[in-house]
């Protein structure tokens, strides 16, 4: 049986893993000659919401899925690290598709954590924020530009409105 902290250590590692892939896979299924074959199912509802999460084309289930198991094959040794990663991803996935940003919400607590808000506007915007778990690779790759801006204009009215 792997000590507590093994097993958070190696679902984060996962984690890392997993949102390397999604990103730079979820990135080039947003491609002009691909988007419209694969991924535009997924992004059906533009208001996302937990079940929703799972909705895509066989074939991007397949390539966005591919990141999951690759830590699996990489740092598992245990069943329960398998049984802890597949509960943690599951949990992020529906969270970030749950459409509300819960500010008591314990993932929030995980430094570069996305959430709803981020995967929201993704959903609403179609461009940008392609991450999964982090917000890491959109900030190095300026591929948040958009929600920043966004993000600026909502705190600007809400100031007005006061």
């Amino acid at each position: 049986m792997p000590r507590w902290y093994m097993l958070l250590a190696r679902c984060f590692g996962c984690a890392v893993i997993e949102d390397t892939w999604h990103y730079f896979l979820h990135r080039l299924l947003h491609h002009k000659r691909i988007y419209k074959y694969i991924h535009k199912i997924h992004h059906e509802f533009q208001a996302p919401f937990g079940m929703e999460a799972e909705y895509a084309h066989p074939l991007e289930t397949l390539i966005l899925g591919t990141g999951f198991f690759i830590g699996i094959m990489l740092l598992c040794d245990h069943v329960i690290l398998l049984w802890a990663w597949v509960t943690i991803r599951l949990i992020e996935t529906i969270d970030v598709h749950s459409g509300y940003d819960i500010p008591l919400n314990p993932l929030n607590l995980i430094p570069f954590y996305a959430g709803s808000r981020h995967h929201d506007f993704h959903h609403m915007n179609f461009i940008g924020n392609y991450a999964s778990t982090f917000t890491w690779w959109d900030r190095i790759f300026g591929t948040d530009s958009q929600f920043k801006a966004y993000n600026e204009k909502m705190k600007k009215s809400e100031k007005k409105t006061e």
